[in-house]
């Protein structure tokens, strides 16, 4: 129980570092936490109050704006997503992970700031504010794959260190 309760505080925490610390229009580490999050929290509901509470809390920090409510549907999606496939831990996984949590909330959070700043709707302006956005997601999913190669290498050299320190523990000191 206690080992479970500190992980999930140590994603919660994660969450809420890697939304405040990087720029708020940033939001790639804050999507690979969620991603790397999933394989140790297994209640998906859990994981949403935790990534609506960080989020909650940034909105407070830098403002909230009517275009958010797009952003919690995004990673609400994605969070159903992620959970609808069985959880296998593999850099592999969590790439595909990483590109689908970046389509999803390219195709929803550009939806939203369409629906919310503009007066006129037409298929020509929903498809100027696509075009317009696309470099943006075109680099948050690289640095999403950048954050998420580095969750794996750190848990990785954890692991190995792990394992290295319980083969140490038997044997007698010389």
């Amino acid at each position: 129980m206690n080992r479970t309760i500190f992980t999930e505080l140590s994603i919660f925490l994660l969450l809420i570092v890697s939304k405040l610390s990087s720029t708020f229009i940033n939001i790639s580490p804050f999507l690979a936490v969620i991603i790397i999050g999933s394989y140790f929290i297994h209640n998906k509901y859990r994981l949403l109050l935790m990534i609506f509470g960080a989020q909650l809390f940034s909105d407070l920090l830098y403002g909230l704006h009517v275009s958010n409510l797009s952003i919690y549907l995004s990673y609400f999606i994605i969070v159903l997503v992620i959970y609808r496939n069985e959880v296998i831990y593999s850099l592999t996984k969590s790439m595909l992970y990483g590109l689908q949590a970046n389509i999803i909330f390219f195709i929803v959070t550009n939806f939203g700031h369409y629906l919310a700043y503009n007066s006129v709707y037409t298929t020509t302006l929903l498809a100027e504010t696509y075009s317009r956005g696309l470099l943006f997601g075109i680099n948050l999913l690289l640095s999403t794959i950048v954050f998420i190669t580095i969750f794996h290498a750190l848990l990785a050299v954890s692991r190995k260190q792990l394992v290295k320190s319980r083969s140490t523990r038997g044997e007698p000191r010389t």
